[in-house]
């Protein structure tokens, strides 16, 4: 057998995507402790501890995947960034997959896999405990059996289309966006014909079924999803600019822009390419439905892998004798910008201290910072974490079960969750997320530790502690310049007011009414 008989043999090419694979976990394995969790790391660990059908947000699935690291791993940073890091090789394996379903060589699968490995947009999205995650994972799946309906001819993969969306659905919503865009996309296409069998009639029916314990959720609780998406509009969508949308989608993988970029043309418009025309329109109407609905750059992330699995086959077939060199340009071109990425996010290897002040990173406020906003979301919270266990802990055990702590927001509630396991900290009281539904009612406790963030006392809140409590004492500021909620205050109030009994118990009550069914 010859060198390239030997490299293009399907067992040796699956080898080589699993070692591109393994190097993608062992990236990340290599760099798990570079930061704390994210904030929203937090919330989903705290799902995790509440398992559900749905949650404010987000569908049941990350709180399901949390509490399976957890069971495995212990409370650890480790564990809770373990299965990113693994979907991230098992991306890599997909895209891989794709090549050798098209017919690519060796020197495809190489472009293709490092394309996806080099990325700094998927090298972050694996550093975080998130749905967005796993929902690139469920993109590039589908993506994948898209592939083996349209090239195999074979409707019965309409069955684990089916499965993967109704998976994908349980992870994030936004799945949706991907089959907005394949469905009629396929309807475009000169393989209309496979919507028309039993199979595809059995697929929506199957779907159905994964999804129905979601909806019925949702639908129990007031449709939560409406209003967090109402908030998302009012809060963060409306600093979304259709320019800095579409800026956005060459620099996300810049690294491998002329590879994907080249995808999506001959995709379009290439005669030769008519069979996969489906994936470039697929492409382009996830973007315009994105655009549309003032969707955030990076919703479209999902979607880039499959143009470089095109684009890494196009290279090996249409360049002829030019293919090597042309490999070895696109992949210094990936190295260079991958490098050159690193001072604008640098995530997970570089940490915040080593980038702060050197480029202005614009967060979703839409106001420019020293660094990027993810990064200041994943310091901190330890600190914060651990004053409040100390000082839970401080109470003694007698007075272990007479304590409540409440939380501004749901990093805090999470972190404290997180960091206070060891010393079994009560569950944390918060308004904000998912936390509003394990919250009591009213205040029974006669010590009350509150974790506020609130610069100035801008809400007036601080000035009212005296009239809430018989005794309140400021026992911890947090002091970390690179921490988004830095000077958060940590106070040991005791004895509640009956002021603050009646006001906590019509806040908690107008809260928890917003998802009661037929509330007036």
């Amino acid at each position: 057998m010859t060198k390239t008989a030997f490299l293009s043999n399907r067992k040796n090419l699956i080898y080589l995507i699993a070692s591109f694979a393994l190097l993608k976990l062992l990236v990340h394995f290599m760099t798990y402790d570079h930061y704390e969790l994210h904030r929203d790391a937090y919330l989903y660990y705290a799902q995790s501890e509440h398992l559900d059908w749905g949650f404010i947000a987000v569908p049941p699935l990350v709180g399901a995947i949390g509490k399976l690291a957890t069971t495995i791993f212990g409370h650890t940073t480790f564990a809770m960034r373990f299965f990113p890091a693994l979907i991230g090789a098992l991306n890599v394996f997909l895209v891989g997959l794709m090549v050798v379903e098209l017919g690519g060589k060796w020197k495809a699968v190489c472009l293709a896999c490092l394309a996806y490995l080099l990325s700094p947009a998927y090298l972050h999205t694996n550093s975080l405990f998130q749905p967005v995650s796993f929902n690139h994972f469920f993109w590039l799946w589908s993506a994948y059996f898209v592939l083996r309906l349209i090239n195999r001819n074979d409707p019965k993969y309409w069955l684990w289309l089916a499965m993967t969306f109704g998976l994908g659905f349980l992870n994030k919503y936004s799945i949706v966006f991907f089959f907005s865009g394949f469905l009629p996309a396929l309807a475009l296409s000169k393989h209309r014909q496979l919507y028309l069998n039993k199979y595809f009639l059995w697929a929506c029916l199957l779907a159905i079924a994964i999804i129905l314990p979601n909806l019925i959720w949702q639908y129990q609780h007031n449709w939560p999803v409406m209003m967090h998406m109402k908030a998302l509009r009012e809060t963060q969508l409306v600093n979304v600019r259709i320019s800095d949308f579409l800026i956005a989608q060459l620099m996300m993988n810049a690294q491998a822009l002329l590879l994907w970029l080249m995808a999506l043309i001959l995709l379009l418009f290439h005669p030769k390419e008519r069979t996969f025309q489906v994936f470039g329109l697929t492409f382009l109407m996830v973007v315009f439905l994105l655009i549309a609905g003032s969707g955030k750059a990076y919703y479209t992330l999902g979607a880039y892998p499959m143009l470089f699995a095109f684009g890494a086959y196009h290279v090996e077939k249409y360049t002829g004798k030019w293919v090597i060199p042309t490999t070895v340009f696109l992949l210094v071109l990936m190295f260079a910008g991958l490098y050159l990425s690193i001072p604008y996010d640098g995530i997970p290897f570089v940490r915040a201290e080593n980038i702060a002040g050197k480029s202005s990173h614009r967060w979703e406020d839409g106001e420019y910072h020293e660094i990027p906003q993810d990064m200041a979301d994943m310091t901190g919270w330890k600190e914060l974490g651990e004053a409040v266990a100390s000082v839970y802990k401080g109470l003694g055990p007698e007075n272990k079960d007479n304590v409540d702590i409440f939380c501004n927001n749901y990093g805090q509630a999470g972190a404290v969750m997180f960091y206070g396991k060891s010393v079994n900290v009560p569950q944390p009281i918060s308004t904000n997320g998912s936390f509003v539904f394990w919250s009591p009612d009213s205040l029974t406790k006669e010590y009350f530790i509150l974790v506020d963030h609130d610069p100035g006392d801008e809400d007036g809140s601080n000035e009212m502690l005296p009239v809430f409590f018989e005794k309140v004492e400021l026992v911890k500021t947090i002091d970390n310049p690179y921490f988004r909620e830095n000077g958060t205050n940590i106070y040991l109030c005791q004895h509640p007011t009956v002021v603050v009994k009646e006001h906590y118990k019509k806040l908690m009550g107008a809260e928890k009414g917003k998802y009661k069914r037929n509330n007036k």
